[in-house]
Parts: structure tokens; C-alpha cells; sequence
């Protein structure tokens, strides 16, 4: 990362919306859910984490997004983690 993009950054940071701030943790905590273990049962934690999140989202105004993308993948493929796929075909950013 050159400095002129670490600069900017860190701008865009300093001058974040604390929404925006709270819907970043949230991902980041719904993603972490399970890190460091099996996922057991339908995966309690990362649902309540979903929910908190989709709250937020609804609380201000964000658009959900849609599932209909997700819906082929299934908790009990490979202990709740999942089976390897192709991120690209589901991200904007990829």
C-alpha cells in the first residue's frame, strides 16, 4: 500500500459514520463466529450474530442483501464449513 492510499484510508476511516462502524464489527464478528472450531447443530452463535446484524442493517435503512444466491449451500457440507467453491461468481468486490 503506497501512502498516499494508506492516507486516504485513513481518512475515509477518521470520517466513517458510526453505522457504517458498527455494521464492519458486525460482519467481522459474524464471520469470526466460528474461526476457531467445529460448527455444531445449525451454527446457533452465527445466526444470532446474523440476526444482530440484519438488525442493525434494517435499523438504518441499509438494503439487505439476497440469499437466492446462497440457498445451494447446505450447514452439513464438511462439518459446517462448507465446501470449496468459486467466491468470485458471488462478490462485487472479487
Amino acid at each position: 500500500m503506497s501512502k498516499e492510499e494508506f492516507l486516504h484510508l485513513y481518512k475515509l476511516y477518521q470520517d466513517i459514520d458510526e453505522s457504517i462502524n458498527l455494521l464492519l464489527y458486525s460482519i467481522h464478528e459474524l464471520g469470526a463466529s466460528h474461526a476457531y472450531g467445529t460448527v455444531s447443530g445449525y451454527g446457533e452463535s452465527s445466526l444470532k450474530s446474523l440476526e444482530r446484524l440484519i438488525i442493525l442493517m434494517l435499523d438504518h435503512k441499509y438494503p439487505l442483501p439476497s440469499v437466492d444466491q446462497f440457498l445451494i449451500y447446505s450447514i452439513n457440507e464438511n462439518k459446517g464449513w462448507g465446501n470449496k467453491f468459486e467466491g468470485t461468481k458471488l462478490s462485487k468486490i472479487l
